[in-house]
């Protein structure tokens, strides 16, 4: 929890469909995880083929930190063991599982308070694990310091937009300082270099860095963008003169993705949340994907006036545009 940003209760929402609805009680994911762990069994005999379980299992697709996703598990090898894990949220509440398939073990938990429910499943598996096999239970994990930035010497310097406008960053210790309108400013981590900037003046977007060969050399705030010292690259770039209609925030009635803003930058279009961005790819018939290669979220752009598009229609749900930012 961040005591600069207060909660509230999570509201109830009625939902229709069933992604990101947690319908199920911890006893019913706990039976869930055992199924996964019996490779598909159940009690009563097999749910799943093994050649189902194959592939709801199999390593496809690159999910990060050393996590693979199949046809609808997470999947990562630790220690030898195979593990599949998956998560879950809905307003004000979250669940995940998680088990290892080698050991036979897993755990099932739904919280509805501060923290990430990936470290506090971690933990609790390892509570488990050692508590069975009669191994000394494993500390409390460390609180991690939003401010605490690994090597931000690698983001230090000077990075300047093409209007010339400068973002001055210096390193301190363990901690990011973005130097604006005369203050310090501590930066706070977020996904693999991006930073949450606590100022008014950055309140719409994070801030992002690019690297090349794994020096950091560019700069990106939303639709900014700025050169490091180190950018050796172009410095003009072109896209076709329809997408200046796109640009702007849209909204809709949807409680896990009520709005999106696109943006262009370095002649790409994007489509930006409150905490990612996603590249966006013209198709054929005036057609875009959102995201990478693999990705089945299509986005069309509708209504042009006065040369802003007023709707856009992201997988079947329409957006609108809004005056705001």
């Amino acid at each position: 929890s961040h005591p600069d940003h207060p909660r509230v209760p999570g509201t109830w929402v009625e939902y229709g469909a069933g992604d990101g609805c947690i319908a199920a009680t911890p006893a019913d994911l706990a039976a869930y995880v055992r199924m996964l762990l019996n490779r598909g069994a159940g009690p009563r005999g097999r749910i799943l083929s093994e050649d189902g379980f194959h592939l709801l299992t199999r390593p496809a697709i690159d999910a990060g930190e050393g996590w693979s996703y199949g046809y609808g598990l997470d999947t990562r090898v630790e220690g030898g063991h195979t593990m599949v894990a998956h998560s879950g949220g809905m307003i004000g509440y979250y669940a995940r599982i998680l088990g290892d398939l080698d050991d036979g073990l897993g755990v099932a938990l739904i919280i509805n308070g501060p923290g990430s429910p990936k470290r506090l499943a971690d933990y609790v598996l390892q509570l488990t694990q050692s508590a069975v096999h009669g191994k000394p239970l494993p500390p409390l994990p460390p609180d991690e310091s939003p401010t605490k930035v690994k090597s931000p010497a690698d983001y230090a310097g000077t990075f300047t937009s093409p209007d010339g406008r400068k973002l001055v960053l210096a390193a301190d210790k363990e901690r990011l300082i973005l130097v604006h309108d005369g203050r310090r400013i501590v930066l706070e981590a977020r996904d693999d270099d991006r930073f949450y900037v606590p100022h008014a003046d950055f309140a719409l977007f994070l801030l992002g860095f690019g690297r090349d060969n794994g020096k950091v050399v560019e700069a990106f705030y939303g639709p900014d963008w700025y050169a490091g010292e180190r950018y050796a690259g172009p410095r003009a770039f072109d896209h076709p003169k329809e997408w200046d209609a796109f640009p702007g925030h849209y909204r809709t009635v949807n409680p896990w993705e009520p709005n999106f803003r696109i943006i262009l930058r370095k002649g790409n279009l994007l489509l930006c949340t409150t905490d990612d961005e996603e590249p966006i790819t013209p198709l054929e018939g005036g057609l875009y994907r959102v995201g990478e290669d693999y990705s089945a979220e299509r986005l069309r752009f509708d209504t042009v006036i006065g040369g802003r598009a007023l709707q856009a229609n992201l997988s079947g749900i329409p957006y609108y545009r809004v005056f705001t930012p």
